[in-house]
């Protein structure tokens, strides 16, 4: 038996990982002096009410080895392999911490880690896929490569509201300079081999609206596409409406983004995630 593994920022709700069993290991939050367990002791309202309160910044933390390594191990009683797919390795540790705690089963059970390069539902989507696919019985080699093959056709967009929490967590690339906010330019944010980096600047809301819509519409095809909002945003349902209109066929859905997510791009960004199969 295969089980599979992930990490809080992949942002899958407790119903879905339950129907698919997979283990979701509680991301590690920290704001001010404080530490919380992303969906264990902090949900996604009870973080955006205590970034109200709070005068800093929040920070998201990789689990703890100990945490890892409680966790295979329980699996592994029941389990011959595990799977554990992770955030970007480049946003934060856990892939590597993953790698660490799995050193510990050498010789005994095969653990594989994957390190994603995305976050949010582009990783959730590799999860529940490798997930399916276990179900389906098929070897951990073959949901390797599957999983490996489809990381390169996940695309995240977003356009973002706040600056403070890019200064605060990232360093943009593609020459953005920071003092742009200071005329109303705001990034449009793209995620790049595992980093977010900055893909052209936006003046407007309604502009980063249009600009999300044509970054899916340039697909000549798409098997799914997921609008993401932090706090409930009146823009976000109208690109997934838009979006529905537009291509009835295919499988389009809208979420929140969790903390994770949320500490890079504050409350009220917008997004899109497009996975254009392979």
């Amino acid at each position: 038996m295969i089980r599979i593994v992930t990490d809080g920022s992949s942002d899958i709700s407790p119903h879905l990982a339950a129907e698919l069993g997979i283990t979701v290991i509680p991301t590690r939050i920290s704001l001010g002096t404080r530490v919380y367990y992303d969906g264990i002791d902090l949900d996604r309202a009870g973080f955006y009410r205590q970034l109200t309160r709070s005068g800093t910044l929040p920070t998201t933390e990789p689990p703890l080895l100990e945490q890892f390594q409680r966790a295979y191990g329980q699996l592994l009683k029941g389990a011959d392999q595990i799977l554990s797919i992770h955030i970007s390795s480049k946003l934060n540790k856990t892939a590597q911490v993953a790698q660490e705690a799995a050193k510990a089963f050498l010789g005994r059970k095969r653990i594989t880690v994957i390190d994603s390069r995305l976050i949010s539902w582009g990783l959730e989507i590799l999860v529940t896929t490798a997930a399916e696919a276990a179900q389906r019985g098929l070897s951990v080699e073959a949901i390797v490569r599957l999983i490996r093959g489809m990381i390169p056709h996940v695309y995240m967009v977003f356009f973002v509201e706040n600056l403070d929490y890019l200064k605060h967590r990232i360093r943009l690339s593609g020459g953005h300079s920071f003092t742009d906010s200071l005329l109303g330019v705001r990034p449009l944010l793209i995620m790049e081999d595992g980093e977010i980096a900055s893909m052209e600047k936006i003046r407007t809301r309604g502009k980063a609206a249009d600009r999300l819509f044509e970054f899916v519409a340039e697909f000549a095809r798409f098997e799914r596409a997921m609008v993401l909002q932090g706090r409930l945003s009146h823009k976000a349902q109208l690109l997934f409406e838009r979006l529905i209109e537009v291509f009835p066929e295919k499988r389009l859905g809208i979420e929140p983004y969790g903390p994770a997510l949320a500490t890079y791009l504050g409350p009220d960004a917008s997004g899109v995630v497009v996975y254009e199969g392979f």
